[in-house]
């Protein structure tokens, strides 16, 4: 805490109207700044130099000082807050905002003040023209290792800061070089080799080699490193350097799927570096410049190997309160002279609930977990809380749920089930992630299943400790979500194989042992007929196990100003950065034909 702090605070806990002067203790300073009495005392001195507080000390044992209050706190608030406004200091801004309980008139006009820096913005940085995007964001961020990354928003942003050796491309279904601009693999797929691009640097002016590929790939194969992915490599007996430019990789099995693992899971780290949370050095077309618990700030690298960036900057605060419904790309200084669009669309996933199966007790019993899946009336659910959902879901995929789901809500067969199971009324943690809509739909199952005597008790987590077992290790079911990548195959073996997923986390050995059946032969599949009807099979065992409970589908929206131009949305809802762009207000004026 600073002075400004100080003052709000102790201004907070005596003023309750027009009269500013009260009589006080340091005692009571102490216990509102949280210090010792002797820091009070040094607060209150400083206070009084800056001419905010007048200050007048009680005479004798037990009589209290006086202090008077100079600065009304409407006007020494907003000063605070256009002072750093002003001097782009917004992540102090926020800090102060969210510090502080303010009037809520007073809050709100604080918060008005500061959302206007935040969409697409354009400074003049030393006589040079920046364009800068600012997004606010819900929460703080976990690991952008693109190891572990396995939240959408931390994949997101992984991306922008590293790369991989191919890409997947959407429309045309296939793998494209990237790092690698040409791979070769023998006729049984037990060897591979990439030939790397020359002239690719890490964001540190280390230049990229076969070197940093033989780190990567040997970072994530080392079980001591404990990486959800590490499974990718089970098979793999040596990878070796051949050439300043060429790696190659063999395993003990045939490996079709090795360009499915060289997504964002595998992007290169520099060898060098390798990957530490205050040191994250990547090839992307973003870098670090700064990186808090409230703060990540990206810079458009200027020697990107491909296309440059457009943007120069991207800024994400955590500012909770700045986050609206719907994801926004904003123009706040030519927000009057265009239109909002919009961009709606369906993500490939679904929602769930799943069972802690490492667990002992009443979710053992099929009976039950049947019981429970059959009360939950999705149709019924989405009807009355509409939003984002859109569809039931009886899949992870969503063409795949047009099939149709059995019926539910029948409550003869729900009182049915549950007379055949040993549930007696036992109280089941249901955990979900603290996030405003998951909220509602943990209290209405909640709701739903209370009809039929089973008793849940919701209990939010946060999502920045997704990757703590605690959690896992108390709930005995988990309210979760999926959304799947762009390659929807390359989204289903991270959702079973890797080790953060929720799915592996919650479902016991003797199970899990089962689904890799199924998602060995997905892997290893030759075409997507093959895989598909291999995840069919898979689907069908957790639907017949009653292993999780399929709720919806969700559908999303994303508002931008019609001025931003380069709006492509990937299956996660974000733009891709490196694409964005406006035009300068000084071309507005329409061309002559």
């Amino acid at each position: 805490m600073n002075a400004y702090d100080y003052y709000t605070e102790l201004y907070l806990a005596k003023v309750g109207g027009e009269e500013r002067q009260f009589a006080i203790s340091i005692a009571e300073c102490a216990e509102i700044f949280y210090c010792s009495a002797r820091n009070a005392k040094l607060i209150i001195h400083k206070l009084e130099n800056l001419s905010w507080i007048q200050w007048r000390s009680g005479r004798g044992r037990g009589n209290k000082s006086q202090i008077h209050f100079l600065k009304e706190l409407d006007t020494f608030v907003k000063e605070r807050i256009n002072a750093l406004v002003s001097r782009q200091q917004l992540d102090q801004a926020l800090a102060f905002l969210q510090a502080h309980t303010l009037p809520q008139m007073l809050a709100n006009q604080c918060w008005a003040r500061v959302k206007k820096e935040f969409g697409y913005q354009t400074n003049q940085n030393k006589q040079k023209e920046q364009d800068i995007l600012r997004i606010p964001i819900n929460r703080q961020l976990t690991t952008l290792d693109p190891a572990r990354a396995a939240i959408t928003t931390e994949s997101h942003l992984s991306r922008q800061i590293f790369d991989c050796l191919v890409n997947y491309k959407v429309d045309s279904d296939t793998f494209v070089p990237h790092l690698a601009h040409y791979w070769e693999h023998a006729l049984d797929r037990t060897e591979w080799r990439f030939y790397l691009r020359k002239g690719v640097y890490f964001h540190s002016g280390h230049e990229l080699t076969a070197r940093d590929v033989v780190f990567t790939v040997q970072r994530i194969a080392d079980p001591v490193n404990h990486l959800p992915c590490h499974w990718y490599f089970d098979t793999l007996l040596k990878v070796r350097q051949l050439h300043r430019y060429v790696v190659a990789l063999t395993f003990s099995k045939p490996t079709p799927a090795l360009l499915y693992f060289s997504s964002l899971n595998l992007a290169i780290l520099a060898s060098d570096t390798g990957y530490h949370p205050k040191q994250m050095i990547g090839t992307g077309p973003f870098k670090i410049v700064h990186s808090s618990n409230q703060l990540l700030l990206l810079a458009r690298f200027a020697d990107y190997f491909r296309e440059r960036a457009l943007l120069d900057r991207i800024e994400l605060y955590v500012a909770p309160k700045l986050v609206g419904a719907k994801k926004m790309y904003d123009v706040p200084q030519i927000q009057a002279d265009h239109a909002t669009h919009a961009k709606r669309f369906e993500e490939k996933g679904s929602s769930y609930m799943i069972y802690n199966l490492n667990k002992s007790g009443p979710l053992q019993d099929k009976w039950l977990r049947l019981a429970m899946n059959t009360a939950i009336d999705r149709n019924k659910m989405l009807r009355e809380l509409g939003g984002d959902r859109y569809c039931p879901s009886n899949s992870f995929i969503p063409n795949n749920s047009e099939r149709g789901l059995k019926a539910v809500g029948d409550a003869k067969r729900i009182e049915e089930c549950l007379g055949r199971s040993v549930y007696q009324g036992e109280r089941l943690k249901l955990y979900y992630f603290n996030h405003q809509p998951v909220a509602v739909d943990a209290a209405w199952i909640k709701n739903a299943l209370a009809r039929f005597g089973v008793c849940l008790e919701p209990i939010p987590w946060p999502m920045d400790q997704f990757y703590n077992d605690q959690f896992v290790e108390n709930a005995d079911i988990i309210l979760g979500g999926e959304v799947l990548e762009e390659n929807v195959d390359l989204g289903l073996i991270h959702l079973f194989k890797d080790q953060s997923s929720l799915i592996r986390r919650m479902l016991d050995p003797k199970r899990l042992a089962r689904v890799d059946q199924f998602m060995d032969l997905f892997i290893q599949a030759g075409t997507a007929k093959m895989r598909k009807e291999a995840f069919k099979q898979l689907e069908m065992y957790l639907n017949s196990e009653q292993l999780l409970i399929y709720l919806y589908h969700s559908r999303k929206e994303i508002t931008f100003n019609a001025a931003l131009s380069g709006i492509r949305l990937n299956a996660f809802g974000w733009a891709e950065f490196s694409k964005l762009w406006i035009k300068p207000s000084s071309s507005a004026e329409k061309l002559i034909n």
